[in-house]
């Protein structure tokens, strides 16, 4: 058999059977290609549950052993003494990414060795440099979406472990995609925005605390920095980044340890080599530009996801953290506090001096604290059901490649699983229901083609992009139908809205002290395990949804959950401007 590992065709051989390495390599829009083929599809080594969670144990492990490592050889290079906090908000998220994407790899193509009947596979020459991602951002993007990168990775792979037969085939490269920050901006809107970042960088020279991506909206925002007496003002921060030259020498300065394990020591080989450029060729100048683009003497810094893929605030932010100013950080993601797997809410914890939750507390970490969710408080009175409306079926996607898993599902493999789901939840709905039926789709597509795979099942099902509004879909709607743990139906919960869920829990798994809350919703029938019994629920109440939401038992079973997960108060402005001048006099 021919191993394929990617969606990239150039590396199919015809004529003789296929062993694809999973089903990511089977785009949808080329179903006329690949059914065509002899094939078989490789079982994927994360289906197993159990094994993911120790597997993400493990790296996660790893990943604090190596920070500290990396942290020295970049204090050694770039000529500094920061701490390990300084080089985990910078340089964290890269490091953990690309530890759980190339394990994944790795274990795939092991797979495909132990499978036995690969006779070869085709792997394409290319230059290593072409795929140094330039930071985070473009890293995430890639991995994620990239056939051309993740088809390097398996080759770097396929060439170590040296036990399945290639052959290599020069062509000609089709690009990785570059994402262009500034999207289809006229000249004449980037020069307004210019002026205005000027305005907003001399006015926050004045303000204590500094608010970088809180998640707020802006008449939030205002209402906020006015309660504490400062100018209402909005970091803008479209840097312009390097253009980077790879230094091999630079590169070979980095010494990570060497070690038996054979994952672990391509690993470190991989790191030395894939460390984006901002973080190495690059540094002195993004350094030195972020700290011009940013306010220079801040006392608080405040921030909801600017910690995530905004490379000028990480070094903006690192630098001020050395200086012991404050970095507070706020929740933006429904699946904090309850997740399993919990990555970027342990990266995000572990970076601020306060994390403000949504109203839960960690026994792991004491730096929580339970805060209003804000960004969530307007929603309330913006949304209310529609006698007779429609019923709103919200969607999600997941990248064809896994990345840093926050379920127990990840990869194309999890999402067909998920997509099946949500058909048999369609095929158990009354007649009447699927005439009510309207079907958001996920606002990333990542080459899944969602949309016409749902037409090739249901053509009578109205389906709708994600760029309608999701508020003014709810409005035209009596029943919000929630498929996946995530900040989704928070908003539906919070304005008291009508809400039905259903998600396997076998690929949402939630932490022991979460166990609760979700057991409550299960028992007032709001959450559902198996989509049939949520359809069955649908063909229950959609006549009048709202007399069935307004039981006491249900409204209690949400008003518990939301006490936990999402507590929301019109007094929220008092509350953080509170909690602000307090850290403020500490």
């Amino acid at each position: 058999m021919i191993l394929v590992t990617t969606a990239d065709e150039r590396t199919w051989k015809h004529g003789e059977k296929i062993l694809f390495l999973g089903e990511w390599c089977k785009l949808f829009a080329r179903k006329d290609k690949w059914s065509k083929l002899d094939y078989k599809v490789l079982s994927y080594h994360w289906d197993d549950h159990e094994k993911l969670y120790k597997d993400y144990l493990y790296l996660n492990n790893l990943y604090e052993e190596i920070l500290l490592e990396l942290s020295k050889n970049l204090n050694k290079i770039h000529g500094v003494n920061y701490s390990v906090r300084y080089w985990r908000i910078i340089v964290g998220l890269w490091l953990l990414g690309f530890i759980l994407a190339l394990y994944d790899r790795y274990q795939s193509i092991l797979a495909a060795a132990e499978h036995g009947k690969v006779k070869n596979t085709l792997i394409i020459r290319s230059d290593e440099t072409s795929y140094v991602p330039q930071d985070f951002g473009v890293f995430s993007r890639w991995v994620t979406e990239s056939d051309e990168y993740n088809h390097y990775l398996y080759r770097r792979i396929i060439e170590y472990i040296d036990r399945i037969p290639f052959e290599y085939i020069d062509s000609e490269t089709q690009g990785i995609l570059y994402f262009d920050n500034l999207g289809n901006v006229t000249k004449k809107a980037f020069r307004f925005k210019k002026i205005v970042k000027k305005l907003f960088q001399q006015l926050d020279r004045f303000n204590k605390i500094v608010f970088v991506e809180t998640c707020l909206s802006a008449n939030d925002n205002i209402r906020l920095q006015f309660s504490l007496h400062q100018f209402p003002s909005f970091v803008y921060h479209e840097t312009k980044k390097p253009k980077s030259i790879i230094n091999l020498d630079l590169r070979n300065k980095i010494h990570l340890r060497s070690s038996d394990d054979k994952f672990q020591e391509l690993l470190m080989r991989l790191i030395t080599e894939q460390i984006p450029t901002l973080y190495l060729e690059d540094y002195a100048h993004m350094n030195r530009i972020s700290l011009k683009t940013y306010p220079r003497r801040p006392k608080v810094i405040f921030n909801g996801v600017a910690f995530n893929a905004n490379e000028p605030f990480k070094f903006w932010a690192a630098y001020n953290v050395e200086r012991n100013i404050k970095l507070l950080g706020v929740q933006h993601g429904g699946l904090y506090g309850s997740g399993l797997l919990t990555a970027p809410e342990d990266h995000q914890i572990k970076i601020c001096d306060t994390f403000y939750t949504w109203g839960w507390g960690s026994d792991c970490h004491k730096n929580t604290k339970p805060l209003m969710a804000a960004s969530l408080n307007t929603i309330k009175g913006e949304i209310c059901p529609k006698k007779g409306g429609r019923l709103l079926l919200v969607e999600m996607a997941i990248p064809r490649y896994s990345f840093i898993p926050e379920m127990l599902c990840t990869s194309s493999t999890g999402f067909l699983a998920y997509l099946d789901e949500q058909y048999r939840f369609v095929r158990t709905l009354s007649p009447r229901c699927k005439e009510l039926l309207l079907v958001r789709l996920f606002m990333h597509d990542y080459q899944l083609s969602q949309k016409d795979q749902w037409v090739s099942k249901f053509p009578e099902i109205e389906c709708s992009d994600a760029e309608e509004s999701m508020i003014n879909q709810i409005n035209m709607s009596s029943l919000f139908i929630g498929t996946y743990n995530a900040t989704t139906y928070l908003g539906p919960f919070v304005a008291n809205f009508p809400t039905v869920l259903f998600w396997n829990p076998e690929h949402w798994k939630v932490r022991a002290s979460a166990q609760s809350y979700f057991d409550g919703l299960r028992k007032v029938g709001i959450l559902h395990d198996t989509p049939e019994g949520a359809a069955d629920k649908v063909n229950e109440i959609f006549g009048d949804p709202i007399s069935w939401w307004n039981q006491p038992c249900i409204q209690e079973a949400k008003d518990m959950y939301c006490s936990q997960f999402v507590r929301i108060s019109d007094k929220w402005l008092g509350e953080w401007k509170c909690e602000l001048q307090y850290q403020m006099r500490n």
